[in-house]
């Protein structure tokens, strides 16, 4: 049997029974993570190439065709679970969709000393510029209602989740497509902040905050990270798709960069080169105040700068 035979045969089969499984039940996989794989499929199909023995080239060709089966079915899920959960497409605007402007506010306490954050959105423009005197501040630009803030408190610790619910409205004929949020944080507080979005515009200016721990999962994103020496060790940890990825820490602060993106533009200036994917600054052991950033990206632009 012919080597293409074997691949496109076993390519259709893995995807029919994928989507006649997923018709039946449901699959628990994390498929952000499974369409990366597709770069397997390239790698063994030029194997294949260079095998002369045509029961090994079927082998190699069989694995890819599986391997890009799984891909691509991943990819279709992660489309299908983003646009099912963060988009309503409408194509004549009756007008009755409301779009507000709403304001959102915790006070502070002087007795807090920690404070989490949790935010959860899918697409929109997400910005943290200010300080504020009050725990937190947000101004949310858009539909009507469509985020909720909770909080919880334990002893000298606040706990913030903020986040949308329903769907967003892009709508042909009427208004467009509206989900802009801008925050304000305290800056007393040791914070710890976990920021989960989709396809969005991120632009944080934590220069002022004490941040312990910052954690970013995002689709096809990008985000602009500003950070200062407010605190003495930061622990930033970013698994994206395919985004744009730019942090700036300060030129005092030492600083290790870990990745994990062999298909991303890397621009580490200033950084030394210790291994594959590890970076340094020269500063990092005696700096009063240090940075570890670890990035986990499919097909990403990735630059971190000194300032």
């Amino acid at each position: 049997m012919k080597t293409s035979h074997i691949f496109w045969g076993l390519l259709f089969i893995g995807l029919g029974l994928l989507i006649l499984i997923n018709n039946f039940s449901t699959i628990f996989m994390d498929w952000s993570t499974i369409w990366k794989l597709w770069p397997l499929v390239v790698i063994l199909l030029g194997i294949s190439l260079l095998i002369k023995h045509k029961y090994g080239k079927g082998f190699i060709a069989g694995l890819a065709a599986i391997i890009l089966a799984l891909a691509i079915f991943a990819s279709f899920k992660t489309a299908t679970h983003f646009f099912n959960n963060d988009f309503e497409i409408v194509f004549d605007d009756d007008g009755n969709y409301e779009f507000d402007i709403t304001e959102y506010s915790e006070k502070y306490d002087s007795t807090l000393q920690f404070a989490t954050f949790h935010f959860e959105a899918g697409a929109g423009s997400f910005k943290v510029k200010e300080s504020t005197e009050n725990l937190f501040d947000a101004t949310a630009e858009g539909k009507k209602d469509i985020f909720k803030l909770k909080r919880f408190d334990n002893d000298s610790t606040a706990k913030l989740d903020f986040g949308m619910h329903g769907q967003l409205r892009f709508s042909f004929g009427g208004d467009g497509y509206k989900n802009k949020v801008s925050m304000k944080l305290n800056p007393n507080p040791v914070w710890d902040f976990t920021f989960d979005v989709g396809a969005a515009a991120m632009d944080f200016d934590f220069t002022e905050i004490k941040a312990r721990k910052i954690k970013i999962d995002m689709g096809a994103a990008s985000i602009n990270l500003k950070l200062g020496d407010k605190f003495a060790e930061t622990n930033i940890r970013v698994d994206a798709g395919a985004s744009d990825i730019d942090i700036f820490i300060p030129e005092t602060s030492g600083c290790e960069i870990n990745t994990d993106g062999g298909l991303s533009s890397k621009n580490f200036d200033e950084f030394e080169k210790l291994e594959s994917d590890l970076y340094q600054t020269s500063n990092l052991d005696e700096a009063e105040n240090k940075i570890y950033i670890r990035i986990d990206s499919g097909v990403s632009s990735i630059t971190v700068k000194r300032y």
